[in-house]
């Protein structure tokens, strides 16, 4: 990857990680927790880019707004950075360490917002958030995994 690149991705995900690091959140729950970082997909070509990228994030319940209940996260995409893909399609797959519990979801809802809220039970969970992303005519191209850590 040559090193222009390399500071035009740096240059558009370094501010990303921050802001959604410093994003207040609602006081009455964890407010929803970022994977490890955008997702970046490389090689869809459009409006003069080479990349896109897609946020993640996991929300621990309880919460009354969005509703998630004890044991449960809500994980969620949204686009992180112009260009905005034409459509997508996200699937997380996840494992509480403490009870062995696992699975894999299919994010859902109107692009380019998607989510899913799964029974997750309580404990520490790692999850993957990974896909495919089409950016208008272009070809559909992988998206690369973000990993996270959730308390449910």
């Amino acid at each position: 990857m040559s090193a222009r690149l390399v500071r035009r991705i740096a240059a558009v995900t370094i501010p990303i990680a921050a802001a959604t690091v410093m994003s207040a959140g609602n006081a009455s729950a964890d407010p929803p927790h970022p994977f490890g970082g955008p997702a970046l997909t490389i090689g869809c070509p459009n409006q003069g880019s080479l990349a896109s990228l897609t946020n993640l994030t996991g929300q621990s319940g309880p919460e009354a707004s969005p509703p998630i209940a004890k044991g449960d996260i809500r994980f969620e995409s949204f686009p992180a950075a112009p260009p905005i893909p034409a459509a997508a399609q996200v699937t997380v797959a996840w494992l509480n360490t403490d009870t062995g519990q696992s699975g894999i979801v299919d994010l859902a809802g109107v692009y380019p917002n998607l989510s899913a809220t799964v029974n997750t039970g309580e404990g520490n969970v790692i999850a993957t958030g990974f896909g495919s992303i089409n950016i208008g005519s272009s070809p559909i191209c992988q998206a690369n995994p973000a990993i996270g850590t959730f308390i449910a």
